[in-house]
């Protein structure tokens, strides 16, 4: 009996909880939408917190093992060495089957919804406090300086636990997290730069310990700007960070924890003490807890010290000349692989772009749209030498629109991606970002009917338009793919 009333009177507690928690959800139609929402985010706060409040005790609670994983390639077949010239072209003998494809991201598609940053603890100034610079990618920056009390070296869970216990009263660390937000601010860093910064500050400042108590420290400040970063142990002892992102990571290690990927940094995947099948351990977490935000890997606009690099492409009637910032490109040079899509639907240096557009535009202008489409294909396809990645840096490097600006050698995906940016923003011609198996190329959406290889999207027709198909004009597919759908990873067009 005396079980029953108290089992009556939990549920009569979940439920009096789960109404007041449906309540506080709830909107009040008096309550304004910014009350509303700064609801939402002070309870996303509280619960945040609540779990960070208790991580030395995770940490110096249970740990799991996870199997370590090869890094996946994002296409397996390799890239042609010597490039198909448009006197190889030889029409289909039967009809190019008509297919229908996928729904592919697209210009418009929005950003992922994601929670706010926790707000940073307000943090007194402190007199006489001096700067303390660093090289990030090869460029000097200052930040404040501060005195992180850390320990020499971490050798066992309990150190872990102990070390995030002192982290969490030492107002340096405080310090030190908020100075990580505002510089990345300032330097328009996205989620991974900042990690970046911050592992670059703390190496530099903290050189003196270990690298496992600095990577402790990482995982910390990390963890506290609102990151589902967590803190893992390989087979040889070594202090590793495991990083959820919002996109696929090609060619890097990761672990899989309750299905989700965690890539494996703060280490060189070719470091014989980190290979695939070994195992990595981490401090488990409750079920259903928030282990924090992904990084996105997208860039949006990058705020650096400015090094002018000058450019000049030209092919037949058609020319770009301007400057680039050279800081950028040490930061993107071992940028982690991600699919094409991200790097199209990323923008380093916008006024750069405007810039090309705008001449691009001016010598294309009166101009009919299969001709400035063609003219802009042959100028892509004649502006630039080609090499396979292998060849020319030794490693898969997908470019960024800008840094085929800096390269003198550039493959398919390479021109691709740049070909596609300046069909929608110089012509306003749909078009789709395609790839087939080795292979990156794009189709555009015609006004007008023409002869030549196409396939039909959503009940349109696009032709096959590909920037490394020499002398080839838009309707022409390269041999080898003349009977292949292809895949779409990008799809410009307008607003819906």
């Amino acid at each position: 009996m005396k079980k029953s009333l108290i089992l009556t009177a939990s549920l009569a507690l979940m439920t009096l909880t789960t109404n007041a928690q449906k309540q506080a959800e709830r909107p009040n139609p008096r309550q304004s939408f910014e009350e509303f929402r700064k609801g939402l985010h002070d309870d996303y706060n509280s619960f945040r917190k609540g779990i960070l409040d208790r991580y030395d005790k995770f940490l110096d609670g249970v740990w799991v093992e996870y199997e370590e994983n090869q890094g996946e390639e994002a296409d397996s077949k390799p890239k042609p060495r010597k490039l198909p010239l448009a006197d190889d072209y030889r029409p289909a003998e039967h009809p190019v089957p008509v297919v229908t494809l996928p729904a592919a991201p697209s210009v418009d598609v929005a950003a992922p919804v994601r929670p706010e940053l926790p707000a940073l603890p307000e943090v007194p100034a402190q007199k006489g406090r001096g700067d303390f610079e660093f090289g990030f990618y090869e460029m000097p920056v200052s930040m404040p300086d501060t005195d992180v009390k850390i320990a020499m070296r971490l050798n066992s869970q309990s150190d872990y636990a102990a070390q995030w216990r002192q982290l969490a009263k030492d107002p340096e660390a405080q310090v030190l997290m908020r100075e990580v937000e505002r510089k990345s601010a300032e330097m328009g860093l996205n989620d991974y730069l900042k990690y970046e910064l911050a592992s670059s500050y703390i190496d530099a400042r903290y050189a003196g310990a270990d690298a496992s108590s600095r990577t402790s420290l990482k995982h910390f400040i990390l963890a506290n700007l609102g990151y589902g970063v967590r803190l893992g142990i390989n087979g040889h002892g070594r202090a590793l960070l495991l990083i959820p992102c919002s996109q696929p990571v090609y060619a890097r290690m990761f672990i899989r924890i309750d299905d989700k990927k965690f890539y494996v940094f703060g280490t060189d995947d070719n470091d014989p003490a980190v290979t695939a099948n070994a195992t990595i351990s981490t401090c488990q977490l409750p079920k259903n807890s928030d282990p924090g935000i992904s990084m996105d890997l997208r860039i949006n606009g990058l705020n650096l010290p400015y090094v002018p690099h000058r450019y000049d492409l030209s092919f037949k009637d058609l020319r770009i000349t301007g400057e680039v910032n050279a800081s950028i490109f040490p930061v993107l040079y071992r940028y982690p692989q991600m699919p094409t899509a991200d790097f199209a639907r990323s923008s380093v240096c916008q006024d750069v772009r405007d810039h090309i557009v705008s001449q691009l535009k001016t010598q294309l202008e009166g101009k009919e749209e299969r001709q400035a489409v063609d003219d802009l294909l042959q100028f892509v396809q004649g502006a630039f030498e080609y090499a396979t990645d292998d060849e020319f840096h030794g490693f898969e490097k997908p470019y960024f629109f800008e840094e085929t600006l800096f390269y003198p050698k550039c493959d398919c995906e390479d021109r691709a991606i740049f070909y596609t940016y300046l069909l929608w923003n110089v012509l306003g011609v749909e078009n789709h970002l395609i790839n087939y198996p080795g292979h990156e190329s794009a189709s555009v959406r015609l006004s007008s009917p023409i002869k030549g290889d196409a396939y039909e999207f959503n009940g349109s027709t696009f032709y096959i338009s590909d920037p490394t198909f020499i002398g080839a004009r838009t309707g022409m597919c390269m041999p080898n793919y003349i009977n292949d759908a292809p895949g779409i990873d990008y799809h410009y067009r307008q607003k819906q």
